[in-house]
């Protein structure tokens, strides 16, 4: 509602609430804003606001893209530098305006709290189980602004899925936004088209033509049915990189032989896990990888610190000039340890995700026509049009016996303090969800019992 919109009498009308804050989200530069009250936030544990904000009943949802021509440069192995920096300037701006729309909500009388861009995971007995603590992807569904792709990255008509996502949590009641996309928009609209997701994902997480659920109030969200998030993990970490048929890469340069010579559907959970466990804390540089992601994601960085790297136009250095700016830049923020510029080395399937099926087309033939990068001599990373090549100069680095137990002893201490627990709530909700979830999907096919549909419909898999 307009400020300059008036009664009969003359009189202005009073604001909403939920537009000032609207319009204070969109003064801080973001299009894309929804919000969700008490009764649209019913779903996983991960839905939960109250795990941010004891007393929470409604949440703000923004979405800002992330940069086109640096995603370009990512997928075609031209750099991965501009990507980078554009992760830590829009994780930091969000984080940022997060934090202030949820002091703006303060100054109206309410309380509310900016929800962390990334790495909020749960304690959990299994410490890489990486479950947030809110997750604001399904926030963004709630409140109406996004809906969930094949991938299950969250997409909206304006920029697909390659977004940015914050969240704030409050415990005013606010009137929630009609939803924007049905829960099988973008996947009988678009997705069933393209998919050219899943096959961006080195260690082969997606299964094909089968979906799987998730239950948000009380609707199904179809996306594909996952064979381990371990995969995606590890992928995501740099500890495997070398697509299924060998022609392309991500831009990290550890190959996996468990998942090199094991069929897909042989890779069980332990197989999966072991080797995200294993690789992860043999790798040499685990810890301080990871501390980097955190600060970058998760952390609000010292401006003065944060335009020094900055200013000096990263995007625009070569490897060798980067990584020595990049490890200064770390060690300004007490991160030691660091070894090269490779920290964001995947997160494929969002950033092939464009707003059309063209832009999708587009990003995935950078991606298998950009050819492999792998660790030559003297630690510069070469790019070479085929695996063979690849094979005749992968120069792998020489890691001590010490630097090893160093980093495993930090990597099993980092995750172990952050994130290693038993959260009994989530737990309660969880076996909830998931009951809910099963009932909804027999519910389902059931209503497609001896009918037509239930030839066309893919297979039908859980998710909790």
């Amino acid at each position: 509602m307009r400020a300059d919109r008036k009664h009969k009498e003359g009189d202005l009308m009073p604001i909403k609430l939920e537009q000032k804050i609207k319009d204070f989200v969109h003064s801080q530069g973001v299009d894309v804003v929804g919000i969700a009250g008490p009764g649209r936030l019913d779903g996983p544990p991960s839905l939960d606001p109250t795990y941010y904000l004891k007393g929470a009943r409604s949440i703000i949802s923004m979405i800002i893209p992330m940069d086109s021509q640096a995603i370009y440069d990512f997928l075609g192995k031209k750099s991965p530098v501009p990507h980078w920096v554009d992760q830590v300037k829009k994780n930091q701006q969000m984080a940022r305006i997060s934090g202030y729309v949820a002091g703006y909500i303060q100054s109206l009388g309410y309380n509310a709290v900016a929800v962390h861009p990334n790495t909020n995971y749960r304690r959990h007995p299994y410490v890489y189980s990486v479950l947030p603590i809110f997750s604001h992807r399904f926030g963004a569904i709630a409140t109406g602004i996004a809906g969930q792709g094949w991938s299950g990255n969250v997409m909206t008509e304006e920029y697909g899925g390659s977004t940015y996502i914050g969240t704030v949590v409050t415990d005013a009641v606010l009137e929630s936004d009609p939803p924007r996309y049905a829960p099988r928009h973008f996947i009988d609209d678009f997705c069933s088209t393209c998919r050219v997701c899943d096959k961006t994902c080195a260690s082969r997480m997606f299964r094909d033509d089968e979906e799987e659920y998730v239950l948000l109030n009380g609707a199904l969200h179809p996306r594909a049915k996952r064979r381990d998030l371990n995969l995606c993990a590890a992928t995501c970490f740099g500890l495997h990189s070398l697509s299924p048929d060998k022609k392309w890469t991500t831009w990290a340069w550890r190959w996996n032989k468990k998942f090199m010579e094991t069929l897909a559907d042989d890779i069980t959970w332990l197989d999966a896990a072991s080797e995200l466990t294993i690789r992860a804390n043999t790798a040499g540089d685990s810890a301080s990888r990871f501390k980097m992601i955190k600060a970058m994601s998760y952390e609000i960085i010292p401006e003065d610190i944060l335009n020094e790297y900055l200013d000096k136009h990263p995007e625009n250095m070569g490897q060798e000039e980067h990584e020595k700016a990049l490890i200064a830049f770390a060690e300004k923020m007490g991160i030691k340890g660091l070894r090269d510029e490779l920290i964001l080395t995947c997160g494929q399937c969002g950033l092939v995700c464009g707003p059309t099926l063209d832009e999708c087309a587009k990003r995935y033939q950078l991606l298998i026509n950009g050819g492999l990068v792998v660790r030559g001599p003297n630690g510069k990373m070469v790019n070479v049009p085929t695996y063979e090549e690849a094979v005749k100069i992968r120069e792998l680095p020489k890691l001590s016996m010490w630097e090893i137990l160093k980093d495993m002893a930090a990597t099993v201490y980092l995750f172990n303090r952050l994130y290693f627990g038993v959260e009994p709530k989530a737990m309660i909700q969880g076996i909830r969800y998931d009951r809910r979830l099963k009932k909804a999907v027999a519910d389902r096919l059931g209503g497609h019992k001896d009918s037509a549909a239930a030839s066309a419909t893919p297979q039908i898999r859980q998710v909790a």
